[in-house]
C-alpha cells in the first residue's frame, strides 16, 4: 500500500513539475524565413534564435496559422542542441472587448455625426438650386415682358444671367462633393459595424501553439529551426509570350500564380516554388493479385470509373463495332486519381489497386485503336504531370493572407523565333500566325495558361504546354488579317465503269498577301483516306509540289494530310494572288456510297 502512494505521489511531482515548466516556458513566435511552395500546400519555416539554459527546457511557439497541418510539425536546432519532442495544441483565449467595442462606438458615433451633416447640406443645396431655379424662370418672365414693351435692358440681364449659370456650377459641384463624401461614410460605417460585431460574437479566438522539449549540454545561444505544412496555398504557371515577327524576336516570361490564404503573412521570405506532392506516409502501397474469370455476354466491370466508361469499353470491344470510342479521357481521370491517392502510400493501396484493376481491365477489353489512343495519353499525362521541379526564387518576397491570387515572377528570357503563317482554309478563313520557338532560359516551363502579344498588342489567351531547358517549341500569335485566302470547290464529275463508280473532285485555292514583304505560308488542307480494300482514292494532282518536310511525309501525307510551303511576294493580290489547283478521284463499287469513319472524344 505505502508503495503505491508513493508511486502516486511521484508521478504527481512529475505532473506537477512539467506543467508548472511549461508555465515558465518562453514564449517566441521567431519569423518566417523561408517558404516552399507546393500545389495545394506550402511549407512554412520559422527561424528562431534565443539563449537556453543547460539541461532539458521547454519552448512554446506561438501564433501558428489555422491552415497548419498538425501532424506535418517538425524542428531542427543547429549544433549539439537535441530537440526530444514537438508537440501541437490549441487553445480557446478568452478576449476582454469592451475597450475595443467602447472605442468603435465612438468612432460609428463620429461617422454617424458627419453623415447626418453631408445630408443636411446636400438637401440644403437642393432647396438652393430650386430658388435658383425659380429665379431663372423669374428672369425668362420678366426679359419677355420686357421685349414685349420695347425696354429690355441687356447689362442687368447680363449680370442676373451670369449669377444664376455660377450659383448652379457652384452648386452642381458640392452636390457632387457630398455625394461622394455620403457613399465613403456610409461604406466606413457599414465596415465600422461590421467589425463590432464581429468583436461582439468572437469574444474568444483559438491560439495554435507548439510547444518543444530542447535539450542542451551548455548555456549557450541557438538556432531553431521549426517547419510546417499549411493548406490553402498553391501555385500554377502562367506565361506571357511577346513577339517582334519584324526582328524575328520573342520575349517569354514566366510567372507563377500563387494561393496564399494559410493565416498567416509571408514577409521578406526566400522562396521556391515545386511541383512535388509532400507526403505524410513513408510505406509504399502493396500490389496485389488481380484475379480474372470468363464471362457470358458483355463484359462487365466495376470499380471506381463508373458506368458510363463500362459501357464504352463494351461497345469498343463487341467485334461488329465499325467505330471505336476514345477513353483517353476517362484514363486521365483514373491517372489524376491515382496521382492524388498515391500522395497517401500504403494507406491508400485498396483504392490504388482498384485503380490500377480498371487500367487493366481496359487492355484487356479495348481494341488496339483505343489502346493506342491511351498509350498516348499515357505519354503525355506522364509528360506534363510526372515531371517535378523546384524553382529557388530567392529572398525578399513578401505575401499577405488573402483570398485572390498573387503573381510573382520566375524568370523572362529573349529567345529568337521562326515566324511562319498558317492557313487551314477548311477550317476557318482566318491566317494565324505562327513562330517555333527554342526555350534558352535555365528553367522547365511548366504547362499552364499563355497570354499572347503582337508588336505589344494583346492577341488573345493560348495554352503552353510543357517546355524542357533547350527543348524547341511552337506558339500562336492571332490572326494576321493581311494575309486573305479563299478555297472554292471547282467540279465533281462521276462516271461508271464496269460496274465501279468513279468520282473526280477539282479544288482551288487563292491566297493573297496585302504585305510589302516577303511571306512564309503553310498551307494546310486534307483529301479523304481510307483502309477498306474497296475503296480506291488515288490519281492525286496539284499545280503546286507538297511541302517535302521529313516528319510531314512520314506521319501526315499518307493520312490523305495536305501541306504547301509558300512564299508569297510583296503585295501578291487579286490577279497576281498565289494559286494553288488540286484534284483526286475515289473509286468504288456502285451500289456502295461513302460513310465517314468517325473518332468520338
Amino acid at each position: 500500500m505505502k508503495k503505491r502512494i508513493l508511486i502516486s505521489a511521484v508521478s504527481m511531482f512529475v505532473l506537477v513539475h512539467a506543467c508548472l515548466a511549461e508555465k515558465d516556458a518562453p514564449e517566441v513566435i521567431g519569423k518566417i524565413s523561408e517558404v516552399i511552395v507546393y500545389r495545394g500546400q506550402a511549407l512554412v519555416t520559422r527561424m528562431i534564435e534565443l539563449d537556453l539554459p543547460k539541461g532539458g527546457s521547454e519552448l512554446i511557439v506561438q501564433k501558428l496559422p489555422n491552415k497548419i497541418v498538425s501532424e506535418s510539425l517538425y524542428a531542427q536546432a543547429s549544433g549539439d542542441v537535441i530537440i526530444s519532442s514537438v508537440r501541437y495544441r490549441e487553445e480557446a483565449v478568452k478576449e476582454d472587448t469592451r475597450e475595443e467595442v467602447k472605442q468603435l462606438d465612438a468612432e460609428i458615433e463620429e461617422v454617424q455625426t458627419q453623415l447626418r451633416h453631408a445630408n443636411a447640406n446636400r438637401d440644403l443645396i437642393s432647396k438652393n438650386m430650386g430658388t435658383i431655379s425659380e429665379l431663372q424662370k423669374f428672369t425668362v418672365a420678366a426679359e419677355n415682358s420686357d421685349l414685349n414693351r420695347g425696354i429690355l435692358q441687356f447689362e442687368p440681364l447680363e449680370k442676373l444671367v451670369g449669377y444664376i449659370e455660377t450659383k448652379r456650377s457652384e452648386y452642381n459641384s458640392k452636390t457632387l462633393e457630398l455625394n461622394d463624401e455620403i457613399i465613403r461614410l456610409e461604406k466606413q460605417l457599414e465596415l465600422l459595424r461590421r467589425k463590432r460585431e464581429e468583436l461582439k460574437a468572437g469574444r474568444s479566438r483559438t491560439e495554435r501553439e507548439a510547444v518543444l522539449f530542447v535539450n542542451s549540454p551548455s548555456r549557450k545561444k541557438v538556432t531553431i529551426r521549426l517547419s510546417y505544412l499549411v493548406n490553402e496555398a498553391g501555385w500554377l504557371p502562367q506565361h506571357n509570350l511577346r513577339a517582334n515577327p519584324d526582328e524575328g524576336k520573342v520575349f517569354v516570361g514566366y510567372n507563377a500564380l500563387i494561393h496564399q490564404a494559410s493565416g498567416e503573412d509571408w514577409n521578406g521570405v526566400a522562396m521556391s516554388l515545386s511541383t512535388a506532392k509532400p507526403t505524410m506516409v513513408a510505406s509504399p502501397p502493396v500490389l496485389e493479385p488481380m484475379e480474372v474469370r470468363l464471362g457470358s455476354g458483355a463484359p462487365a466491370r466495376r470499380g471506381v470509373i463508373g458506368r458510363k466508361v463500362e459501357e464504352e469499353v463494351r461497345q469498343v470491344a463487341l467485334p461488329q463495332q465499325k467505330e471505336y470510342r476514345d477513353l483517353s479521357g476517362e484514363f486521365r481521370k483514373m491517372q489524376r486519381r491515382r496521382r492524388e491517392m498515391a500522395r497517401e502510400g500504403k494507406r491508400a493501396g485498396r483504392v490504388l489497386n482498384v485503380v490500377a484493376m480498371d487500367e487493366q481491365m481496359i487492355e484487356l477489353q479495348a481494341d488496339k485503336k483505343v489502346l493506342q489512343l491511351i498509350q498516348a495519353e499515357a505519354k503525355k499525362f506522364a509528360r506534363n504531370e510526372g515531371v517535378s521541379v523546384t524553382y529557388n526564387l530567392g529572398g525578399g518576397f513578401s505575401m499577405p493572407s488573402r483570398s485572390d491570387q498573387q503573381l510573382i515572377k520566375i524568370v523572362v528570357f529573349q529567345t529568337s523565333g521562326d515566324f511562319i503563317m498558317i492557313a487551314t482554309p477548311l477550317l476557318t478563313d482566318y491566317v494565324y500566325l505562327q513562330a517555333d520557338i527554342v526555350n534558352k532560359s535555365d528553367f522547365i516551363l511548366l504547362a499552364g495558361s499563355a497570354s499572347m502579344y503582337r508588336n505589344g498588342e494583346f492577341v488573345g489567351k493560348g495554352q503552353l504546354e510543357m517546355v524542357t531547358i533547350g527543348e524547341k517549341f511552337t506558339v500562336g500569335f492571332g490572326v494576321d488579317s493581311q494575309i486573305q485566302i479563299s478555297r472554292e470547290f471547282e467540279d465533281k464529275k462521276i462516271d461508271t465503269l464496269w460496274g465501279n463508280r468513279v468520282e473526280k473532285y477539282d479544288y482551288r485555292i487563292a491566297v493573297d498577301n496585302y504585305k510589302n514583304a516577303n511571306v512564309k505560308l503553310r498551307l494546310l488542307e486534307r483529301i479523304p483516306y481510307s483502309e477498306d480494300e474497296n475503296l480506291e482514292i488515288k490519281e492525286f494532282k496539284t499545280n503546286t509540289p507538297l511541302s517535302k518536310d521529313a516528319e510531314y511525309l512520314r506521319t501526315q501525307r499518307d493520312k490523305g494530310l495536305l501541306r504547301w510551303d509558300l512564299n508569297l511576294k510583296p503585295a501578291t493580290t487579286e490577279q497576281k494572288a498565289i494559286v494553288v489547283t488540286y484534284s483526286y478521284t475515289m473509286k468504288y463499287d456502285k451500289d456502295m456510297h461513302i460513310q465517314s469513319v468517325s473518332v468520338r472524344r
